[in-house]
């Protein structure tokens, strides 16, 4: 491959809709002189993973995130660059030196590093942190009154389970120096603080009240690129902050996300060597990259990322939800489809986390099971017919497919033969037990516009979640309760909601192991609120000669440390 100081990343499998990206920023002081040329970094998507918002308040997707997180900078974050494990995960300061818990656990006082600046040049300090907070409870609408706008999407993060508050106020101590009091001890504020959403904005350029709008306004942090332009369907683009305080010198001069028509498109750019980098390769692909000597590929073989299909509750009656999680092929979707780049989920908490409980098991393949609830919940519609012989009894088989028992639309990715193949296969599954899903398409702009505002629109689809910070408690409490918007399953269980309270106010871990267990037996196998699926393999395919390569389980895009070796 002939060396070119550009790299192309493609982040082509699944489309999140979640809140991953809490991974680690920082610099490599002093290892390069500043380049005589245009350093060119491009990151190639599909045209469907374009980001969605500008706005961090109201940012709860990947690809959103992944823009936010080379613009600007959180007071600490996790360093997931280093450990390869959930449980050695630790914060790393970023903007503040360091912090402590005062007044009973009601004040957290955080000391800030002096001598970083703004992308314009003005001095960041105790001020930019309390208009960011001010912001944020402004957003999450901790008044009840915010009119003219929509309450910010991750705004269910920043209450308790019993939507009270979590923040009271911001305190300026010194210049350098400033306190967050809450109305409770609320000790999951500081890993919260790590998340995109509370990355400390410019009090001067962001509006107080209003959304930054993508495509329209321009995003000011102290992170190591300035935000250039986004052009809808063309280009994202970045360009290095000369005065980023993390690295005396930053490798790349631009960074341009550029969007490819499909994924296959830009899979076969990197295997012709037109790209350098590819964040997330296509299960068929990986065969050839492996055998490439121009490439690397690097299977983490694990990540934070949950996927699950899920249903829309209030329209899919329970005997269905359960049918469709019994009579789907989990190991045809895992070995020929995934091509074994994903494991079997059976909960929420992906291994690592804490209480995780690897003998607790999620629904499995066994159409029989399925058609016998079906059989159970309509004795009419089923009459004459059994539940047994599937795919051995061809005229009970073709009577089972000629019922309608249920029909319901399954979300399809527009540019994606991974996503229609996955749409296919759960339609021949649900065809045998009666129940047909027909195919709707979809962008991500459009996902995530329906999915927040118009949930009821979605009926059948696969989807995912990673956490915004590392506790137990984020995989599951904005999945399922009635306040979040990331609850687009519309599930509303008041017994489950008692476990999630009783988890919340814990403070034995074998309580907490309990209610973990509570809460997953409840939602997942009596009510079948959604289907557990997978949990994401992390792979990554980059030239040979790419370094400083920002490998992570949280399967977050992060470039500002990659470099071109010399050749």
């Amino acid at each position: 491959m002939e060396k070119k100081n550009l790299v192309i990343i493609v982040l082509a499998v699944l489309l999140v809709a979640s809140g991953v990206g809490n991974i680690i920023l920082g610099g490599f002081s002093g290892l390069f002189a500043a380049p005589e040329a245009k350093n060119i970094l491009r990151n190639a998507d599909s045209e469907a993973g374009a980001p969605a918002v500008l706005d961090p308040i109201d940012s709860w997707d990947s690809v959103s995130n992944d823009l936010i997180r080379h613009v600007c900078d959180t007071l600490w974050w996790y360093d997931l660059k280093k450990p390869e494990d959930i449980e050695t995960a630790t914060l790393s300061m970023k903007l503040a030196e360091g912090f402590e818990w005062k007044s009973g656990e009601t004040e957290l006082q955080i000391e800030l590093k002096e001598n970083i600046w703004f992308h314009d040049g003005s001095k960041f300090n105790a001020t930019a942190v309390k208009f960011t907070i001010d912001r944020i409870m402004y957003f999450a609408n901790y008044t009840g009154t915010l009119t003219g706008t929509h309450v910010a999407d991750p705004g269910f993060l920043f209450y308790t389970f019993d939507n009270e508050p979590i923040i009271n106020r911001t305190v300026i101590n010194s210049e350098y120096n400033v306190s967050i009091f809450t109305n409770m001890p609320y000790g999951v504020l500081v890993p919260l603080l790590s998340y995109e959403a509370c990355v400390i904005l410019h009090p001067a350029t962001t509006p107080a009240n209003e959304y930054l709008e993508l495509g329209q306004d321009t995003l000011v942090g102290t992170g190591p690129f300035r935000f250039v332009h986004y052009i809808a369907g063309e280009e994202v683009k970045f360009e290095r902050n000369p005065l980023w305080w993390g690295s005396t010198n930053i490798y790349w001069d631009e960074i341009i996300w550029v969007y490819y028509p499909d994924t296959v498109t830009a899979n076969q750019a990197m295997l012709a060597g037109d790209v350098d980098y590819l964040g997330g390769c296509l299960p068929s692909y990986i065969t050839q990259f492996k055998a490439n000597p121009e490439t690397v590929f690097i299977d983490l073989g694990k990540s934070t990322i949950y996927r699950y299909w899920a249903f829309n509750n209030k329209k899919i009656p329970l005997a269905q939800r359960k049918a469709l999680s019994y009579c789907y092929n989990y190991s045809y979707f895992l070995d020929v489809i995934e091509q074994n780049v994903s494991i079997r989920a059976h909960q929420m908490l992906p291994p690592g986390f804490p209480y995780y409980n690897e003998s607790f098991q999620a629904a499995y393949y066994d159409p029989t099971i399925a058609r016998q609830t079906l059989i159970d919940a309509y004795p009419t519609e089923t009459a004459g017919l059994t539940a047994q012989d599937v795919g051995v009894n061809t005229t009970n088989d073709n009577a089972w497919k000629a019922l309608e028992l249920g029909s319901w639309d399954i979300l399809q990715w527009e540019g994606s033969p991974w996503s229609a193949d996955t749409v296919i296969q759960f339609q021949t599954d649900a065809d045998l037990v009666g129940i047909t899903l027909s195919p709707d398409l979809y962008d991500w702009p459009r996902y995530i516009d329906v999915s927040t505002d118009t949930p009821d629109d979605l009926e059948v689809w696969f989807t995912g979640w990673g956490p915004d910070y590392l506790d137990p408690y984020n995989m599951m409490a904005p999945l399922l309760s009635n306040e979040s918007s990331a609850n687009h399953i519309q599930f509303n269980d008041t017994l489950t909601y008692d476990y999630i309270r009783a988890y919340e106010a814990a403070t034995t871990e074998g309580d907490k192991e309990y209610y973990v267990y509570k809460i997953h037996e409840r939602a997942v196998l009596e009510l079948y609120c959604h289907m557990p699926t997978s949990y994401d393999k992390v792979y990554y395919v980059h030239d040979k000669d790419l370094g400083n390569v920002a490998y992570n389980i949280m399967g977050s895009l992060y470039l500002a440390e990659s470099y071109m070796m010399p050749s």
